[in-house]
């Protein structure tokens, strides 16, 4: 085991204001400690890692207390990077009237066995970003749930940055479809969907 100490503001590593510097020390196997020492950015790595489980805690743990009702007045989902985004690495950018964008820069930690960016991943951000679009036009004790999912792959994607954006094109009282164009960063199209949604209600929408 080889110990690596890690120095640095909380801020910095955690997301919060807090200029305090600290440092821990973080034992690792040899092995792991070998291939991260190759390329000299052992401590660069760790603060990367620790940050990124830090806003994925904070996320889940924002989403747990509104299904546990805490501050459900005060709390709204679409201000919130949902724990999925922050775990494949997409970002909620915008929500509202209806529409909505999504931002995500792929890795190779998101390939596929053939080494381009994997189809489910496409589905997830154009699954959010249809699904922020139609949670834009609810009331505040409204829900929803898709009934349907359709994606038609365009082209592969490696490692260039997405955008999805998703719009309602038709909001019924109770059921809603919603499209989404994914697009790479010259406008290409990558991928299209199409979901249909069904607005909960009632004892239907609590805890969802």
């Amino acid at each position: 085991m080889r110990k690596q100490r890690i120095t640095g503001s909380s801020s910095e590593r955690c997301g919060v204001n807090d200029t305090n510097t600290r440092s821990l020390e973080v034992e690792l196997p040899a092995d792991v400690y070998s291939q991260l020492e190759e390329d000299g950015t052992v401590t660069e790595t760790l603060v990367t890692l620790a940050r990124d489980h830090v806003q994925l805690q904070e996320s889940i743990t924002a989403y747990t207390d509104r299904e546990d009702g805490a501050n459900v007045e005060d709390s709204n989902p679409l201000e919130t990077n949902p724990p999925i985004a922050e775990l494949l690495g997409f970002q909620l950018e915008s929500a509202r009237d209806g529409e909505a964008v999504v931002t995500f820069e792929p890795g190779p930690e998101h390939a596929n066995p053939m080494g381009t960016l994997h189809g489910g991943v496409l589905c997830d951000i154009g699954d959010l970003a249809m699904g922020a679009a139609y949670a834009s036009t609810l009331a505040g004790d409204e829900s929803f749930t898709t009934l349907e999912l359709d994606v038609k792959f365009r082209r592969p994607v490696w490692d260039q940055p997405l955008t999805a954006r998703g719009e309602v094109m038709d909001a019924g009282r109770t059921v809603g479809l919603v499209t989404c164009d994914i697009t790479g960063p010259d406008g290409e199209l990558v991928a299209h969907l199409q979901s249909t949604c069904l607005t909960l209600r009632g004892e239907s929408a609590e805890g969802r």
